[in-house]
């Protein structure tokens, strides 16, 4: 669980770039290196690194979200905080729009962290989407 907030995406928001696995301590704090690309393995197998042209498209997406809103989207979603999600930052989420909302999360779920609750976390980026396009 060390990796925790770590994940190979820069992407969950993870969204975010690669995504994002740090540690539980870290988990609500959310940046570009939280957020940020796995370059190294979280397994000795090595699965888990993310695709170069990948991480740049992530990486992309998560400087449109920024660090202040993704880390409130990645909170919503990794860890289940019920938190306001302010006008702004919903705006900045569907500015950077859907396709790059579910491949940060689809980033965040593939890391073995977060594999086994895979449906919750794909239900709760649902919910976070639908709640900003209202």
């Amino acid at each position: 669980m060390e990796s925790f907030c770590k994940v190979s995406i820069i992407a969950f928001l993870v969204f975010a770039s690669g995504v994002f696995l740090s540690s539980p301590t870290q988990a609500t704090r959310t940046s570009e290196q939280d957020f940020g690309l796995a370059l190294e393995p979280s397994s000795d197998n090595g699965d888990d690194i993310i695709p170069i042209e990948l991480s740049h498209y992530l990486r992309e997406c998560l400087k449109k979200i920024g660090e202040e809103c993704g880390s409130i989207f990645f909170t919503r979603i990794f860890i289940g905080k019920k938190n306001v999600i302010p006008a702004g930052c919903c705006q900045k989420l569907l500015d950077m729009g859907e396709e790059c909302h579910y491949t940060i999360t689809a980033t965040v779920i593939s890391r073995p962290e977060f594999r086994a609750n895979a449906t919750l976390y794909e239900t709760r980026a649902i919910d976070a989407w639908n709640k900003c396009s209202q």
